[in-house]
């Protein structure tokens, strides 16, 4: 028994550093450090040239490791066009003492643009987007075309309500979002034409991948008609619901 009594006391002990050890382990590790995205330049750019989107990169770093009044990459858009305070070198972090600010909306136009203020029948997925996406504008609208009643030459010819949706422009950029409406950048001739369109359509936002030049033709969407809904289910069996709902085996047919 007197030899029990001094094993004992030796495995709390142990059991007691050890216990010990990992309390003061768990309270000198560190938590994960967040990052965050920060702009950087990719190309050297010169006292008062205007800051161009080719020029500046998105970079993941350490929170700890931002340098003081870094921009982030949700402030990028603000940054295009803006006219740089001093060089700035190549890999530098892109910094608010590094532009001068104009806040003006006109200086994120491009040459021979027109900012175009433009109202969405659904704002959601404006929402989810920011200054400097692309997206397309797609409109349903009604309009009517002459249908002849018959096949002869002298048969009557009657006025037909239509309503189609189709792409009204493939690739537009967003400047700036307010609620369910945004401006946008156009040529003139296109800026004239959205702002008459939006009086008669009903216009629809729909995000595109930044920078790309495929079905860029308004042709590429075709266009759906009402009548389609209908051509699309000739043909289905209808469903019937039984009133007291049964559990379905996949395998049963």
């Amino acid at each position: 028994m007197k030899n029990v009594i001094p094993l004992i006391t030796a495995v709390l002990l142990g059991l007691a550093a050890v216990f010990a050890v990992s309390k003061t382990m768990k309270k000198t590790e560190k938590p994960e450090e967040r990052t965050r995205n920060v702009l950087i330049v990719t190309a050297e750019i010169a006292q008062g040239e205007l800051i161009q989107e080719s020029r500046i990169a998105v970079k993941a770093i350490p929170e700890s490791a931002a340098p003081k009044n870094c921009i982030d990459e949700a402030n990028m858009s603000f940054t295009f066009n803006q006219r740089a305070k001093r060089p700035i070198a190549k890999g530098d972090y892109l910094l608010y003492a590094d532009i001068e600010l104009d806040q003006s909306k006109s200086r994120a136009l491009g040459d021979g643009q027109w900012g175009v203020p433009v109202t969405f029948a659904d704002g959601v997925l404006l929402k989810m987007l920011q200054p400097g996406d692309d997206i397309a504008i797609i409109g349903t609208f009604s309009y009517k075309e002459k249908v002849k009643t018959g096949k002869n030459a002298d048969a009557e010819v009657q006025e037909m309500n239509r309503t189609v949706t189709a792409v009204i422009y493939p690739r537009v950029s967003i400047l700036e979002i307010n609620g369910s409406s945004v401006l946008l950048s156009l040529p003139p001739q296109q800026a004239v034409a959205l702002t008459a369109i939006q009086r008669k359509a009903r216009l629809y936002p729909i995000l595109r991948k930044k920078k790309d030049d495929n079905a860029l033709n308004r042709m590429n969407g075709g266009k759906f008609e009402d009548a389609a809904l209908t051509d699309m289910v000739k043909g289905l069996q209808s469903i019937a619901i039984p009133l007291v709902p049964t559990e379905v085996k996949e395998n049963q047919k």
